[in-house]
């Protein structure tokens, strides 16, 4: 899982687009295309949920010269790998240190937040609206490096906004593992969880004297904390050489600040949940 308070956008990326291939390990470029649809709350906190249409856009690259060792340890540094998608933004590999079985990648990259708009649900009465935001990133990750990504992932991730909608800054860490159920079909489980900061927090989260004076809610200060764990399960099925099926289901729990927000606990819940499917051609 991929933002605090589930974030619409990279959750919505994620959830689509990081189940649909994973990172080549040898030099390769790949491009896939598709969409589908996505079940999930109309705002961070929500219990009312809507289906919405996600496309499924990626160009994944590799370097050759950033595959693993057949002994020892390798090092890298430049341009080890790229990948654009859409909405997540693009990620640039800059650094990569490898062994036989695991790459340990530092990345760059920059990406988009989906805001709140008020006429979302009538809990946001009198909030007014967060515009989206642009994102940097870094990232480092350690990842298999045989070429179906089968094994253990983890990593941790840095954003920041700077469009300064917010201002708001997040840290997101997680660790999963892609099983192989068929040579067409492979399962990942992902476990995360995200530190948010008190712009971000009180953003999404918080009301201020003023939302207060318009909204049926009181002021309410909501503080930098962990603002939600969660667990995916993402499905993949190529069943042709280029066709792709995919699905995923997911659960995130908001705590802290977020999970106690007068938006959540008195008219939304804590409780996330979302599904997606759709297909998708890799060319």
């Amino acid at each position: 899982m991929t933002g605090p308070g589930f974030r619409i956008g990279a959750t919505a990326a994620l959830a689509v687009l990081g189940l649909l291939a994973s990172s080549p390990a040898r030099a390769e470029t790949q491009f896939l295309l598709g969409g589908g649809g996505m079940l999930m709350p109309d705002y961070p906190g929500s219990d009312d949920y809507e289906v919405l249409p996600v496309p499924a856009l990626r160009f994944d690259w590799s370097s050759d010269g950033a595959a693993a060792p057949a002994t020892g340890y390798s090092g890298h540094l430049g341009l080890v790998d790229a990948h654009v998608s859409f909405p997540e933004g693009i990620d640039v590999g800059i650094a990569r240190l490898s062994t036989p079985s695991r790459h340990f990648t530092l990345r760059l990259g920059g990406g988009y937040r989906f805001g709140r708009d008020e006429s979302e649900n009538q809990a946001l009465d009198g909030l007014g609206d967060i515009g989206g935001q642009g994102l940097a990133r870094i990232s480092i990750g350690s990842e298999p490096a045989n070429p179906r990504g089968i094994g253990t992932r983890f990593g941790l991730k840095y954003e920041t906004d700077v469009t300064n909608e917010t201002g708001a800054d997040t840290f997101s860490l997680y660790i999963g593992n892609t099983f192989a159920l068929s040579p067409s079909t492979t399962l990942n489980l992902t476990g995360s969880a995200t530190w948010a900061d008190a712009d971000y927090m009180q953003s999404y989260f918080g009301v201020s004297g003023l939302q207060a004076s318009r909204s049926r809610y009181g002021r309410y200060d909501a503080g930098a904390g962990v603002a939600d764990v969660g667990l995916d399960a993402r499905l993949n099925y190529a069943f042709t050489d280029h066709w792709l099926l995919f699905g995923s289901v997911g659960y995130s729990r908001l705590t802290g600040d977020a999970a106690d927000s007068p938006i959540v606990d008195k008219e939304g819940s804590p409780d996330q949940f979302r599904a997606t499917t759709g297909f998708a051609y890799r060319f």
